[in-house]
């Protein structure tokens, strides 16, 4: 049985980076780089990620999924829906997403995510009494978050990376809600500050500990992450590791799988947030998911002694 059942969506993404390159078909989504956070910190079939494509992921995405050394059971593929396929993803300096140049690009049907998104996911056999839960949704009444709370009921933790419309706000108020049944959440900040109404990471933490999960850890990209522990009522910033950054996409993701894993194993939050700030910066140094290996381990837990001091908040 393994031990985080990983939730969230398989998308090939085509990514401007700082330097005017564009890379075009990579595999990413939340589901795949969230599973690389958590696996990152645990053992061989311990991780298992529950995502849909379509029959037309190509063979390059497909060994992907399969270096990450997680289990694919989850994963379902259709023949009658394509693989879910993003617009043109482009950072500002700040490594917060820009609206992209999508002139000559080509842009996925809204209908198809729709649909995708619609498709039951049956737990497969080994995905049924995970020790923890982790979603990456923006969608508070889809199905696989009832799955969740069902888990949660019988004993899982259950951690939430949020995706909540900051620009309209489409699903605050839904997403907010769902707070009040989750152990631990991992926002992003534009995501954070506005729903506390401030840029004063403080009160912006302190808003947040008032939602319901008992842990928090808001993501600030380069500035590090903010993190509450409700158990000691008390806050810390999280500095960055230091890397060289390539490509920022998905780094909230394994940070947000890499929390989940860390909370796991350690029980403590400022370890657990670290293990996050760590899995991330895996992701920023390079464009798309690196393969899992004993080296990549051994290297992120000598990332995990030299770590920077946290510091009270």
């Amino acid at each position: 049985m393994l031990e985080i059942l990983i939730y969230g969506k398989i998308i090939i993404d085509n990514i401007g980076l700082q330097d005017g390159t564009i890379v075009r078909g990579v595999l990413g989504g939340g589901g795949p780089q969230a599973a690389f956070g958590a696996r990152l910190w645990t053992e061989a079939d311990s991780v298992g990620l529950l995502s849909r494509a379509g029959t037309d992921l190509e063979s390059v995405h497909r060994h992907t999924l399969e270096h990450l050394s997680v289990n694919l059971d989850g994963v379902a593929l259709y023949d009658d829906l394509p693989t879910l396929r993003g617009t043109l993803m482009a950072y500002d300096r700040q490594e917060y997403m820009t609206p992209g140049d999508e002139t000559n690009w080509p842009i996925e049907r809204q209908e198809n995510w729709g649909r995708m998104l619609a498709r039951p996911l049956a737990l497969p056999p080994a995905y049924r009494a995970p020790r923890a839960v982790h979603l990456v949704t923006e969608y508070a009444d889809e199905p696989m978050v009832a799955t969740a709370l069902a888990l949660r009921e019988r004993g899982a933790l259950l951690s939430l990376e949020p995706l909540i419309d900051y620009r309209a706000w489409s699903n605050r108020e839904a997403m907010v809600a769902l707070l009040r049944h989750v152990d631990v959440v991992s926002p992003d900040w534009p995501s954070a500050s506005g729903i506390a109404g401030s840029d004063d990471p403080r009160l912006v933490v302190a808003h947040w500990s008032r939602l319901g999960p008992r842990v928090i850890a808001i993501r600030h990209g380069q500035h590090g992450s903010y993190l509450w522990d409700g158990a000691r009522d008390a806050a810390w910033h999280i500095p960055a590791v230091p890397v060289t950054v390539v490509d920022p996409t998905g780094a909230g993701n394994s940070y947000g799988g890499g929390l989940c894993a860390g909370w796991l194993e350690s029980g403590d939050a400022q370890t657990a947030a670290t293990f996050g700030a760590v899995a991330a910066s895996f992701l920023v140094e390079r464009v798309g998911l690196p393969a899992m290996s004993e080296q990549l381990r051994a290297a992120a837990r000598e990332r995990l002694r030299a770590a920077a001091a946290v510091h009270p908040l």
